[in-house]
């Protein structure tokens, strides 16, 4: 029997789940949440969800996708136009290669595969935000985004697993 029209929105819907994720946690880093100390910081919230769509649900969160996030990212962000977009589209394409690698692997190694993975998308950010700029931004400001970006990625992930149980089952 052919789907009505209600279930193929309730679909599509389901479908955009990752790209929404992704986005509304953009918007939640631009809350002006300022922890002294860490005013300059902050972790790097779009950047745990694509890597975690990427591994769980590729096929949900396409290189195209993660690009058009990365574009909104600097526009909202006041960064580099570009910088964004090439960092989380080189996360999804390397993450999706390797999902079937953290397939049944306790969580652990996910995490520890997101540590490895946001070093360098964090320094990329970082060299071309610089040379784009024409001057070297303070390393500082990364190293501490790098850090509470690793420590939080666990609870994001929580977070997008819940979701990803209760709402992509059918998918």
């Amino acid at each position: 029997m052919k789907p009505g029209v209600w279930q193929r929105l309730d679909i599509i819907a389901r479908g955009l789940l990752p790209a929404f994720s992704v986005f509304v946690l953009l918007l939640i880093n631009l809350l002006p949440i300022s922890v002294p100390l860490l005013s300059t910081a902050s972790p790097a919230l779009a950047l745990m969800a694509v890597f975690y769509w990427s591994v769980n649900r590729p096929d949900l969160l396409t290189g195209v996708t993660a690009f058009l996030l990365g574009l909104l990212q600097d526009l909202l962000m006041g960064l580099p136009l570009g910088v964004s977009s090439l960092v989380l589209l080189l996360v999804q394409t390397g993450s999706a290669s390797q999902g079937r690698f953290f397939h049944n692997k306790p969580f652990s190694v996910m995490w520890w595969g997101f540590a490895l993975v946001a070093i360098p998308a964090l320094l990329v950010q970082w060299l071309l935000s610089s040379a784009l700029i024409g001057a070297l931004l303070p390393i500082k400001a990364t190293l501490i985004s790098y850090v509470l970006t690793a420590v939080l990625f666990p609870t994001v992930a929580w977070v997008l697993a819940r979701a990803q149980n209760s709402l992509l089952r059918y998918v």
